[in-house]
């Protein structure tokens, strides 16, 4: 991050990579994220924050503020990553079935993956092929590089008996690396979300303020937003709190790799809030009144959606930020490749995190409050310009 280094950064920094790495070893495949669910509950209550989990996995961290009548922010972001699962097994051949939007090459012959067995080893096997897309909207998808069939086959490497199904498939890829200043690993989206939200709670956890501030981490949100609307829909926030998605996003024009945390202004779904933005806008200021050099984007990210949208749905106030991410739900140029992002940008996330989080239950006005402040001299002028008939 571009930025002065202070104690406090330097300690942000660490704990959130420290976090970030300990979730690339872990499951993320949707619908089978407990490892990481668990992580963050356990390292959230080790911290001294409240933690709870609803009845449908959604982990909510808590660290209450002075007034209960005041609003509240809540960073969201979700556990979960494409991926596949077995669903049946005939000797050494398995049927999987792909979860969420997963790359052309992962169903293509070669691709290695790993069966995680309920020990949490690892079983190799190879990806034969995929069944044929069926119908215009499959072979559309397909025509844009993503899978156009949930139906993947693939082989495994001895002969070995999968205990229980259905089992989580990964991909064959690294847990996570840091070289050149990109962090790279098997699903950077949303675990960078995930951490750098724990990391900058943690980090202000005695940092008085008026209303609460919640770090959200939802379940299964790349198959439909599932765990995130859920949570909407039957308020387990307060229906006044601030919501803030917290993604990791394909990179677009205005969203680049290494030109820092991305304000996200809407996704593929729908624009978002400025009562809710402004928090963001209120928190750069801040930062930037110290550290200049600060460096964030504004973008409205449509390639895909967030949990925000879900938010909004059911009638929160919302915005978000986005790390710009390479490789995309792992595509990558050549076939199935690690997702890579810049660190200065996730450091500069989760400070921006950070400072949003002090202003929870403040309702920040940002450019209505700049606004306000246009000389009264020029209303007059133009007045006296229409009295005068000039």
């Amino acid at each position: 991050m571009t930025s002065s280094r202070t104690p406090i950064i330097e300690k942000l920094e660490s704990a959130s990579i420290e976090i970030l790495a300990k979730l690339g070893s872990f499951s993320a495949t949707s619908y089978w994220e407990d490892d990481v669910a668990e992580y963050l509950a356990k390292r959230a209550d080790e911290a001294g924050l409240k933690t709870s989990v609803d009845q449908f996995g959604n982990v909510l961290v808590t660290k209450p503020g002075s007034d209960s009548s005041a609003a509240g922010i809540a960073f969201v972001a979700h556990t979960d990553h494409p991926g596949y699962e077995i669903v049946e097994q005939d000797g050494r051949k398995l049927t999987l079935k792909a979860l969420g939007g997963v790359g052309l090459h992962a169903g293509r012959a070669g691709t290695q993956i790993n069966v995680i067995e309920e020990d949490g080893s690892h079983v190799n096997a190879v990806v034969t092929g995929s069944d044929e897309p069926d119908g215009d909207f499959a072979k559309s998808r397909e025509k844009d590089g993503w899978l156009g069939t949930d139906t993947v086959y693939a082989e495994l490497s001895d002969d070995i008996s999968i205990k229980s199904l259905p089992r989580p498939v990964v991909p064959s890829l690294i847990d996570f690396e840091i070289n050149d200043g990109l962090i790279r690993m098997r699903a950077a989206d949303d675990l960078a979300g995930c951490a750098a939200i724990l990391g900058a709670i943690e980090s202000m956890a005695s940092t008085e303020t008026a209303g609460n501030v919640y770090g959200l981490f939802t379940r299964a949100e790349e198959v439909g937003l599932v765990g995130a609307r859920l949570a909407a829909e039957n308020e387990l926030l307060p229906k006044n709190t601030i919501i803030v998605s917290v993604e990791t996003s394909s990179v677009l024009p205005g969203a680049e790799i290494g030109h820092g945390i991305v304000i996200r202004t809407g996704d593929r779904s729908a624009t978002f809030d400025y009562e809710a933005e402004a928090y963001l806008g209120e928190a750069v200021q801040r930062i930037k009144s110290v550290t200049p050099g600060f460096k964030v984007q504004r973008q409205l990210m449509s390639a895909g959606g967030c949990e925000a949208s879900a938010f909004k749905a059911f009638g929160y106030k919302v915005t978000g930020t986005a790390f710009p991410l390479g490789a995309w739900h792992n595509r990558g140029e050549s076939g199935v490749e690690p997702e890579f992002i810049s660190k200065n940008d996730f450091v500069g996330g989760a400070v921006l995190i950070a400072e949003s989080a002090k202003l929870a239950g403040t309702n920040p006005q940002g450019v209505l409050k700049r606004l306000s402040s246009t000389p009264t001299e020029e209303g007059d002028r133009l007045s006296s310009a229409r009295d005068t008939g000039r």
